[in-house]
């Protein structure tokens, strides 16, 4: 009986580990690089290596051009799961864009939701990859205010990171912060991310906002993200004033920590908490 349940977990070793992505050199330019929590890795993919992987189409809208297309590409899931072996605790996609973007994607939701690396729409190719969601298909993901800066366009890399170790302290929200930080921290998160540093993890379109609280004042701040393209261009229900003021809060509470102020500690958590919402990394 032991020697034919091993046989089995053997069996199942066998299937979940699949084909894997070539190790050797590119076959012509590098258009794409996986790396970070992968082992044997970085790996570094032409153009011909993504062609020779099994296509997908989804349908889906793209927020930032506001087209609906049918949009074709190896899965996500391929080039940050299945076809690689992670290193223990990797659980979120930072996606890598020309022009410096770091979008952190959680590896569950890639897993669920089977987002591809599209470089055609409609049939026809496209200049730049584009992560595209099924949007068509799950309609929830239309209600995730992360889901916009999803949509990742011209695509250079896939970073595979522990969220905790990562965004998740860089969004931790110090001890001893004033009640509006919290969900500060969340539209931080949901949509500064992708372009902003913050505490070492983000994006490098825009300038770190670590300390932006010794730099500027509150109303400045406000008047600033008020017309930001990142804060206002969202659909129906862009965030408000309110939510503006609680971006300022907690962003002063990191400021304060980071310069080291006595009044304001941070106190570090003795485990990993646990997940926060839709927000949260």
């Amino acid at each position: 009986m032991k020697k034919a349940i091993a046989t089995l977990l053997l069996g199942f070793a066998g299937c979940s580990a699949g084909p894997r992505l070539p190790a050797g050199p590119p076959r012509g330019e590098t258009v794409l690089e996986v790396r970070g929590a992968v082992k044997g890795g970085p790996f570094r993919l032409g153009k011909a290596d993504l062609d020779a992987l099994p296509h997908r189409k989804v349908e889906g809208m793209d927020p930032a051009t506001s087209r609906t297309a049918v949009w074709e590409g190896p899965e996500l899931a391929q080039l940050a799961i299945e076809r690689v072996e992670l290193v223990k605790g990797a659980d979120t996609a930072v996606i890598r864009t020309a022009d410096r973007r770091a979008v952190p994607i959680p590896l569950t939701f890639v897993r669920m939701l089977r987002p591809v690396l599209a470089d055609r729409a409609d049939g026809v190719p496209i200049p730049d990859t584009v992560v595209a969601w099924p949007g068509a298909d799950q309609r929830a993901l239309l209600t995730d205010p992360r889901a916009r800066q999803w949509w990742a366009h011209d695509v250079v890399a896939i970073e595979i990171v522990n969220g905790y170790t990562t965004f998740g302290r860089a969004l931790a929200v110090p001890y001893g912060a004033p009640e509006g930080a919290r969900p500060g921290a969340d539209h931080f998160g949901a949509r500064c991310t992708a372009c902003h540093r913050l505490r070492k993890a983000g994006g490098e379109v825009g300038p770190d906002l670590t300390r932006v609280a010794d730099r500027i004042a509150p109303t400045t701040f406000t008047a600033l993200l008020a017309s930001h393209p990142g804060w206002a261009d969202t659909p129906e229900n862009p965030p408000g004033e309110l939510a503006a003021r609680q971006v300022w809060a907690f962003l002063r509470s990191v400021a304060a920590v980071e310069a080291g102020k006595a009044d304001l500690p941070e106190a570090p958590p003795e485990k990993e908490p646990e997940r926060r919402g839709r927000a949260g990394y």
